[in-house]
């Protein structure tokens, strides 16, 4: 395996969190916090324990299981809630059903969506690990026309619509890509213009312990059947569209336990040296939309617990849900979350550990 060197990766790095994905109640008032203690956590899956695990990168809870990407095995696996494996698909390579790089993973309701940003490749599978239909495409629909022709990461709110971050173009946030006809809806209004990626600029204002003018645009992106939920990472403000683009709601959190969270990433920043790897200016780590609403992974300052914020579809509240004896990686920026979909369980992966662990959820 041939890797990157540093500058590649920063790029890469940096470039996938910019990509990283009205008629309405706008004005939804900032409500008090409910805080929930969650105590009893435990280790579901690890990679000393489970030897069908390669690398696991994302998750996602579904009814019956766990499902897990793994790009250690280049692959789909799927877990019971008892971490039996029930299924697995997928294997690396280039020809159908295989992968080079995924990146994108979505279960719906009659079929699972891969996508794999190494060829541009969209690959739709059964419930049972059987490939139905592949599509490479030729140009990023959104993005066709600048450098950044093959989004790094995104979201999808079927087999065939996709939501691509657009770094601001056209004033947007994000757009949604219609894969069959190649229409694409821009939405959400951009907090600066679009500019092009600048690898030497953007390390020298981490330098500074400044915020690159090409990540305040950057948004973290995730769906329900129908709606979507964009949240602005530099802002951390919170939006919900319906699925043809429309703003429902916008809030933004303020969560008190990430008041000095850019000053200490800005701190961190300036104490690097040349070959060091910058903190992200982040406010979140994950998300997973609901039906009932959305629940944030917060990103946090060092050494405290593991936080999620939730929610719900209207917009009224904030939930605040620390668990106990989990703490993040400061330098990690986009760790696995999800919520059984009887609400019964939360499920964190620590990428940098490769360990799944579950814990009950309190709402």
């Amino acid at each position: 395996m041939i890797y990157p060197n540093r500058a590649t990766i920063v790029k890469i790095f940096c470039i996938g969190c910019l990509l990283l994905g009205c008629s309405s109640e706008r004005d939804v008032e900032t409500p008090t916090f409910t805080e929930y203690s969650v105590k009893n956590t435990q280790a579901f899956l690890s990679l000393e324990n489970t030897l069908f695990l390669g690398s696991p990168t994302s998750i996602e809870a579904v009814s019956g299981g766990l499902l897990i990407v793994d790009k250690g095995h280049f692959q789909i696996t799927k877990v019971d809630y008892e971490g039996n494996r029930l299924l697995s698909f997928g294997k690396r390579g280039r020809g159908p059903g295989e992968f080079q790089s995924i990146s994108g993973f979505w279960p719906f309701e009659n079929e699972y969506l891969v996508y794999d940003y190494n060829s541009f490749k969209f690959s739709t599978f059964d419930h049972s690990g059987n490939l139905i239909d592949e599509e490479i495409l030729e140009e990023n629909p959104v993005n066709s026309s600048t450098g950044r022709s093959i989004p790094i990461t995104l979201d999808a709110i079927s087999s065939n619509k996709i939501l691509i971050p657009t770094g601001g173009l056209q004033g947007s946030l994000f757009a949604i890509a219609d894969l069959i006809n190649g229409d694409a809806i821009y939405t959400g209004n951009a907090v600066v213009e679009y500019i092009e990626y600048n690898h030497q600029d953007n390390m020298q204002t981490f330098s500074k312990g400044e915020i690159p003018d090409i990540h305040r645009n950057m948004v973290m992106l995730n769906s329900s059947s129908s709606a979507i939920y964009s949240f602005q990472q530099t802002t951390g403000v919170l939006e919900k569209y319906t699925h043809a683009g429309e703003q429902v709601w916008e809030k933004k959190l303020d969560i008190p336990a990430q008041s000095d969270l850019f000053d200490q990433i800005s701190e961190h920043n300036r104490e690097l040296g040349l070959d060091d790897f910058p903190r992200m200016f982040l406010y979140g780590r994950g998300m997973d939309a609901l039906e009932e609403g959305v629940a944030l992974l917060l990103n946090l300052p060092d050494d405290q617990p593991l936080t999620i914020a939730w929610v719900p579809e209207d917009g009224s509240k904030i939930d605040l849900v620390e668990v106990e004896g989990i703490t993040l990686d400061g330098n990690s920026f986009r760790d696995g979350f999800t919520i059984s979909p009887d609400g019964q369980h939360a499920y964190y992966l620590k990428r940098s550990k490769g360990t799944i662990y579950q814990f009950e959820w309190p709402l």
